[in-house]
């Protein structure tokens, strides 16, 4: 009989074991994934903030650029979509943080409560194995004392009726934690996959959209507007140039008088004798050769 209970024991410790290794599986990877799941949302708010960030610099620009147009039409276009976008990764961080976190997180308190349970089971259990043992020392050590064994035998009644109903309900409680684990890790699963689903949709058709945006961008349009642009500070450039070369000349021209220095002055009027000079000894050279031309041709009529 001793060897009964032993054995009794044993069965009831293994799967006492079984139950708290498997709620503590629970507890270990539901923590781990409530942890990344938690870093992945904390990612993508941020991802969600630089996105705003980034659409405020595209839009900033646009609104300040005025000379090419389909540029700014293309940033400004791109800006409001990508506002769009975070608008919808807004409301993906919102969702995994409310059905997918927040479910995961839960059963930090559901194993605790488990394993407080089973606690208990185990206790009411060993109660009534520690009365089955009393129960069979007493028959063992007086045999004859009928009465110290019916008092045993109806502790160990009482004992045993309490630890069926304990067993079972640990055992339904159990099938519910196990069941629960299980639906309650599907549905987290599929929101996560939805939410990301939806999410990625949206922003795959946001994201096109501002694909043709930018690809209208006309940029010989564009670089004609900035060469006509250009252009108009060319002209008023040469203009500049021009009213610049017509001072200087109205300043030279006054300059002929005494208000130039005596140097340039003087200069000048050296230059202006070499060229009467020059004109002199010319005219007198072909004076000269004109007149022997006509020598030589009065001499041969005469002849």
């Amino acid at each position: 009989m001793f060897t009964s209970s032993h054995s009794l024991s044993k069965v009831h410790t293994n799967e006492i074991k079984f139950i708290q290794e498997r709620i503590s599986g629970v507890e270990k990877h539901f923590g781990h994934m409530c942890s990344a799941l938690g870093a992945y949302t904390r990612k993508t708010a941020k991802l969600r903030d630089k996105g705003d960030e980034l659409s405020k610099t595209f839009m900033a620009y646009g609104e300040v650029e005025h000379l090419n147009k389909s540029l700014r039409s293309a940033l400004c276009e791109t800006a409001d979509t990508l506002a769009a976008i975070q608008d919808y990764r807004n409301v993906e961080v919102e969702r995994l943080e409310s059905r997918v976190v927040g479910e995961i997180a839960l059963y930090g308190g559901i194993c605790k409560t488990a394993r407080e349970e089973l606690k208990q089971s185990f206790s009411t259990r060993q109660q009534e194995i520690s009365h089955r043992q009393n129960l069979e020392k007493t028959k063992s050590r007086y045999p004859q004392n009928r009465q110290q064994i019916v008092i045993a035998e109806t502790k160990l009644q009482k004992a045993n009726v309490e630890a069926r109903r304990a067993c079972e309900n640990i055992e339904e409680k159990m099938d519910l934690f196990e069941q629960r684990k299980v639906a309650d890790l599907k549905r987290v699963l599929k929101e996560f996959v939805q939410t990301e689903l939806a999410f990625h949709a949206k922003a795959l058709e946001l994201y096109t959209k501002a694909y043709t945006h930018i690809a209208n961008i006309e940029e010989e349009e564009d670089l004609e507007a900035f060469r006509n642009a250009r252009d108009v500070f060319d002209v008023e450039f040469r203009n500049a140039l021009k009213g610049n070369a017509a001072a200087r000349a109205e300043v030279v021209g006054a300059g002929q008088g005494s208000s130039l220095s005596p140097v340039i002055t003087s200069s000048r009027e050296k230059k202006q004798s070499h060229k009467k000079r020059d004109m002199k000894k010319s005219l007198e050279k072909l004076q000269v050769e004109d007149y022997e031309e006509i020598n030589e041709s009065s001499s041969s009529e005469a002849g």
